[in-house]
């Protein structure tokens, strides 16, 4: 009896897997064979962990970081790097040597344009230049440049190899040469805006603090001489009067004071 009740059960599961695996070939989802189901351990704990690991965030490069600038910072009372308009804004190093150099030279230039004020009004009754036909240079310095064309229209002429050869000079200093696989308008690495090496009275410190002192004073003296010029221009534009006579010291120049 027992063994016909077995039997009977076996044969009664066969017959019901066997209607279910007909009626899922029927619908269309046949099911997979056990064998097939079956994966080895190692391949399911594989499977596991590869779903769960994130996806890669692709590495990006960090940015070098930018040295601070090592040239002159100026003195008091224009402050560190002196740039109310912010020019210097996301500059790199390389244009804002560029600037300095310009600064430097305009400095310079201003420096001894302001002497060129003091001087030539100081001497109006005997300037310079001068012609029987239009006599000496008179009035404001502002309007001094077109009197000279005037009376000796060559003069700036010939003054063209004098300021090329000085230019050249600087250029070969400190710029890169752009044929050789330099930037396009940049300087040199290894320069230093503004160090042409001329110093004909030898009164540039040898010592690292002294050269710095000596910097700072040029830049403060050069801003100061730029504005100082700009004032200059400004107030002969408007009243048409020499800084002497503008400041009530026309008497104590010629051709009435005793210089």
């Amino acid at each position: 009896m027992r063994t016909t009740v077995v039997l009977s059960a076996l044969t009664a599961a066969i017959a019901h897997a066997s209607i279910s695996t007909k009626a899922a070939s029927k619908a269309g989802t046949a099911l997979p064979p056990m064998r097939r189901m079956r994966q080895p351990l190692a391949q399911r704990r594989t499977a596991v962990r590869s779903s769960e690991t994130p996806a890669e965030t692709p590495v990006v490069a960090e940015e070098p970081a930018r040295q601070p600038y090592k040239l002159p910072r100026g003195s008091a009372p224009m402050g560190d790097y002196f740039d109310p308009l912010g020019l210097s804004k996301g500059k790199d190093e390389s244009e804002l040597k560029r600037f300095r150099e310009a600064e430097i030279t305009h400095s310079r230039v201003a420096m001894l344009a302001f002497l060129g004020f003091l001087f030539q009004e100081a001497l109006l009754d005997r300037p310079l230049f001068s012609t029987p036909e239009l006599g000496g240079i008179k009035g404001p310095a502002i309007y001094h440049f077109q009197q000279v064309s005037e009376r000796f229209p060559l003069f700036w002429v010939a003054t063209l190899p004098f300021f090329a050869y000085f230019e050249n000079i600087r250029a070969r200093k400190g710029w890169a040469d752009p044929t050789k696989g330099g930037p396009l308008f940049g300087l040199k690495e290894d320069y230093t805006p503004g160090d042409l090496g001329f110093d004909p009275f030898q009164a540039y410190p040898l010592d690292s603090n002294g050269k710095k002192a000596m910097q700072d004073k040029e830049l403060n003296n050069g801003r100061l001489a730029m504005l100082g010029v700009a004032g200059l221009m400004a107030q002969e534009l408007v009243d048409g009067k020499t800084m002497y006579e503008a400041l009530n010291l026309d008497k104590l120049v010629p051709p009435h004071g005793p210089i």
